[in-house]
C-alpha cells in the first residue's frame, strides 16, 4: 500500500474530526489495480479543499468500480473521506494516456524473524538522541508514520491502533512496564521534535511508554528497509513521500519477532504477539 504525502495537520484534524464524510471531486490517471485489496493507485490534480497533487491509493467501496479500470486510464471520481476511513466513488473513465516511469525503491536485504534489528541513531520528541537498544529489557513494537498524512485510514490508523495498544497494555499486570511502542517518521525535515512532540499529545500518548523518533533521512531509510517499508522520494519534489506501512516487534534481546502488514491487523492482534514475546515465546 503506497501514497504520497503533503496536507497540514490541521486541516486532517478538522476532516477526522466530522462524522459525516465528506465529498471531493478528484481527477487523475490509474496507475495500478489492486482488486484483493480493492484499490486504485491514483496519479491525481490539485483536489480542491484538502490535498494538492500527488500519487497515492485509494480503496474503493463498491468492488464492481474496479471492472474496466487499468493502468494509464483518465478517470474522474468523488473522494469521500470520513472520520476513519476514505474511499472512491462514482469513479468515471474520461480517457488514456501513456504512463511515465516511477523511480524505483531501491532494494535490501529484509529482516527475518529471529534476526537482530539494527541499531540506529534516532533523535526523539524531545530532541534527544535514542536508540532500540535503549528498550533491551522490552519488548518494543515500532512502527512507520508522518505526521502530515493525508488520509484517516492510513497513518492515522496506525497512531489509532497504538494508542489504544498502550491504554490496554497499561492496564494488564502482564505487559505494564514491560512494553515500548516507538513510531519513527521518515518526513524529518518537517517532523522535527517539536512537531513530534506536539503530535503525540495530540493523539494522547503517554510518552513514558509510547516515543516518536526520526533521524537523518539516509539512516531512516536504511532502517525502515530492513523492516520491508519501500520508501520513494521525488527528486523534483523531495518532500513527497510514497511509501507502504509494516509494524515491527522486537524482543528483548532486540531480535525480530514479528512484522504486520499495512492495516491488516487491530490493536488485539499486536497486544496478543506482545504478550507472546514478554512471555519468552
Amino acid at each position: 500500500m503506497t501514497y504520497k504525502r503533503v496536507i497540514a495537520a490541521a486541516v486532517l484534524a478538522a476532516v477526522a474530526g466530522c462524522s459525516r464524510g465528506r465529498e471531493y471531486e478528484l481527477r487523475g490517471q490509474v496507475l495500478s489495480v489492486d482488486p484483493d485489496r480493492q484499490e486504485l493507485t491514483v496519479k491525481h490534480e490539485d483536489i480542491r479543499g484538502f490535498m494538492p497533487g500527488m500519487t497515492m491509493p485509494f480503496r474503493v467501496r463498491d468492488r464492481k468500480d474496479l471492472d474496466g479500470r487499468a493502468p494509464g486510464e483518465l478517470i474522474t471520481a468523488t473522494l469521500v473521506v470520513g472520520a476513519n476511513d476514505a474511499h472512491l466513488s462514482n469513479i468515471r473513465h474520461t480517457g488514456s494516456a501513456p504512463l511515465t516511469d516511477a523511480p524505483p525503491p531501491v532494494r535490501v536485504d529484509i529482516l527475518q524473524p529471529g534476526h537482530l534489528v539494527p541499531d540506529e541513531p534516532f533523535v526523539d520528541h524531545r530532541g534527544a538522541p535514542v536508540r532500540l537498544s535503549a528498550w533491551r529489557s522490552k519488548a518494543v513494537a515500532v512502527t512507520f508514520i508522518y505526521t502530515r498524512c493525508p488520509l484517516p485510514d492510513f497513518c492515522p490508523s496506525m497512531d489509532r491502533h497504538f494508542a489504544a495498544v498502550q491504554q490496554a497494555a497499561a492496564r494488564d499486570d502482564a505487559l505494564r512496564g514491560r512494553v515500548q511502542l516507538v513510531s519513527v517518521s521518515f518526513d524529518p525535515l518537517f517532523d522535527t521534535p517539536g512537531v513530534l512532540s506536539a503530535h503525540a499529545a495530540r493523539v494522547g500518548a503517554d510518552t513514558t511508554s509510547w516515543s516518536f523518533v526520526t533521524g537523518d533521512p539516509a539512516d531512516i531509510e536504511r532502517f525502515a528497509g530492513r523492516l520491508g517499508v519501500s520508501i520513494i522520494r521525488d527528486p523534483d519534489t523531495p518532500q513527497e513521500i510514497v511509501h507502504n506501512l509494516r509494524t515491527a516487534i522486537v524482543d528483548g534481546e532486540g531480535r525480530l519477532v514479528k512484522v504486520f502488514s499495512g492495516t491488516d491487523w487491530n490493536p488485539a492482534d499486536l497486544l496478543a504477539e506482545l504478550r507472546r514475546t514478554v512471555a519468552g515465546g
